[in-house]
């Protein structure tokens, strides 16, 4: 049976309207860190298995079968993708006894090392032409420095040896750079960088705050992380990848991280500890504004990733299941909070989006006024017109049904027009 997707039009209320979040997973295993595959057509991950130890594994990012990637007596975490999607690069245990970088064909197939000493490797990025991987390693200087190495293999490069920890590595988007924290002279966790080919390394940030999980804007000129700041709480902030004064991006008293840019660079998808007492996967302009929460139950939500196009959220949610599980939910989705002034007839709230099948919507209002409502299609182009007249206090119920696709609903209550997005899926 078709699902039935909800548009509702309310007057001089607030509206939570929850997005349709979609498991992927769901079994009696715990599943952690999905990353994208570049096509977006697969989620990665490791998770634990019935051979007692965190293997690799895939699942279709539409759902279906989970297919393991590595299955043997060792663990396996953090799997990344290589930008052409034919290799998995992730960090494993193995007969050294410490932490190495293996690779293997995102088809599956033989696991191939690229370190093997007697050091630990964490935390592997692919550099976007694929000729690189950039990780940790507590080396000799005792300390966790940034290193590099071909992906075809080959001896590793040091880019980092001070005596200061440091974390996180990741490339910016043209290759030149590589962004992290470390602990410095300050005695906090600041953002630094330095060049990809190796150099001086320049810290972002200075002062008695420390900072987290740096992240690059697609186009280079920003770095988005979080920050434990004055408010007490862990914030999202930004700062000019060139240097410049760090922008807060949230101020609330909630704890906010695991920041990441929408691939367009318009918007943070980051975890939000909120009213409900658990984590949520909320959004925030990345010039600063209104969170939107795109969740809202009782169930941790961590690791949010943006999918390729950039219509999609994954994370790790810990689910009635009583197991972390990979979720997916709609970038566009979530609350829409809409408050009606009272030159309004009436707003648009979409649940859930995408949606499947018929579409009911429900127009509710008390002004009296005529409105209009009419869908157009992703290229602007009108489709039909939904309704023409007046809303009664009691509210009018229209049903609709339109082919697979993106459409645009209007409501036009002769003062003022709203327009929300929605898609349907097949």
């Amino acid at each position: 049976m078709r699902r039935v997707i909800l548009l509702a039009v309310m007057l001089g209320l607030f509206l939570p309207l929850w997005a349709q979040e979609i498991p992927l997973t769901s079994d009696g295993y715990n599943h952690y860190d999905p990353e994208w595959s570049p096509d977006g057509n697969w989620v990665v991950y490791w998770r634990n298995d019935a051979t007692g130890y965190y293997q690799i594994y895939k699942v279709p990012s539409a759902g279906g079968a989970e297919t393991p990637l590595a299955s043997d007596g060792y663990d396996h975490y953090e799997p990344q993708w290589s930008p052409d999607g034919n290799w998995i690069v992730y960090y494993r245990n193995d007969a050294t006894v410490h932490y190495q970088i293996y690779k293997v064909p995102s088809g599956g197939g033989v696991e191939t090392p690229l370190t093997s000493d007697g050091y630990f490797h964490v935390r592997p990025q692919w550099s976007p032409d694929g000729n690189w991987i950039v990780y940790c390693k507590q080396d000799a200087t005792g300390y966790a420095q940034i290193y590099k190495v071909l992906s075809a293999g080959g001896a590793e490069t040091p880019l980092t040896s001070s005596s200061y920890n440091h974390y996180r590595p990741q490339w910016s988007f043209d290759g030149n750079w590589i962004v992290y924290y470390s602990d410095d002279a300050t005695g906090y966790n600041q953002i630094y960088k330095i060049p990809s080919v190796g150099g001086i390394e320049t810290s972002l940030s200075n002062d008695n705050y420390n900072h987290y999980r740096p992240q690059w804007s697609p186009d280079g000129n920003w770095v988005v992380y979080d920050k434990d700041d004055a408010t007490g709480y862990y914030q999202i902030y930004r700062i000019p990848s060139a240097g410049g004064a760090e922008t807060p991006l949230t101020s609330d008293s909630y704890h906010h991280a695991y920041p990441q840019w929408s691939p367009d660079g318009n918007w943070i998808v980051h975890v939000k500890d909120d009213a409900t007492g658990y984590n949520q996967v909320y959004k925030v302009s990345s010039g600063g504004g209104t969170e939107t929460p795109l969740t809202g139950d009782g169930y941790d939500h961590w690791t949010p990733q943006w999918s390729p196009d950039g219509n999609w959220i994954v994370y790790k949610k810990d689910d009635a299941t009583g197991y972390y599980q990979i979720y997916k939910v709609s970038s566009d989705a979530g609350i829409e909070e809409d408050i009606i002034s009272n030159n309004q007839a009436g707003t648009i709230s979409v649940f859930p989006n995408p949606t499947f099948g018929e579409i009911t919507i429900h127009l509710h209002s008390s002004m009296g006024r005529k409105i209009e409502v009419d869908v157009h299609d992703e290229s602007g182009r009108f489709v039909e017109q939904l309704y023409n007249g007046y809303i009664e206090k009691n509210g009018k119920k229209i049903n609709i049904n339109l082919p697979a696709g993106i459409y645009f609903i209007r409501l036009k209550d002769g003062n003022s027009t709203q327009v929300k997005k929605f898609i349907i899926v097949r």
